[in-house]
């Protein structure tokens, strides 16, 4: 999820040097060209037109857009969320590719059977959290929600693309 993890960085970046696309981020057009994207990477993910780590990568980039834009307007300029939350999106999508998902092919196999047992029997599927992730944008009196919906969807992320790459 390297285009997430780019695109969380810009935003906090963006955030703290406030310039003129900082702007365009915040107006209708870019919330229409965040819903459209989230859209397509959800119907290509759906369809298994593209792999995994790319519709689940465009679904998280486009989400990204999506809150900052909806949320924006609704809260001060100088909110620290816009900069801190991107930059635990950031820095947590790096943790889990560094040290799981890069070094999955190097698990025992004690610990595929774990994990194989709690992706298969885990309450909450893939589009469970998805659901969770797009509803969390409409619910802006709760801040954190959204937070929390994305790091539940980075954290199956790790575990499906991890089985993904075991299993080839």
């Amino acid at each position: 999820m390297i285009g997430f993890i780019l695109c969380s960085l810009s935003l906090a970046v963006l955030v703290q040097n406030p310039n003129s696309f900082l702007q365009l981020l915040a107006t209708p057009t870019a919330l229409g060209i965040g819903l459209a994207l989230t859209a397509v990477s959800l119907l290509l993910g759906y369809l298994k037109k593209v792999p995994t780590t790319v519709w689940h990568d465009g679904f998280s980039a486009s989400c990204l857009l999506v809150w900052y834009a909806y949320w924006e307007p609704q809260f001060n300029n100088d909110a620290p969320m816009f900069f801190f939350f991107p930059l635990y999106y950031a820095l947590l999508t790096s943790i889990v590719t560094a040290a799981l998902i890069n070094k999955s092919q190097y698990f025992d196999q004690e610990s595929v059977a774990n994990l194989r047992y709690l992706e298969k029997n885990t309450r909450v599927n893939s589009a469970a959290i998805v659901a969770l992730v797009l509803i969390s944008l409409l619910i802006t009196r709760h801040y954190t929600l959204y937070p929390i919906a994305m790091t539940f969807f980075i954290l199956r992320h790790t575990m499906v693309v991890c089985l993904e790459i075991i299993d080839s």
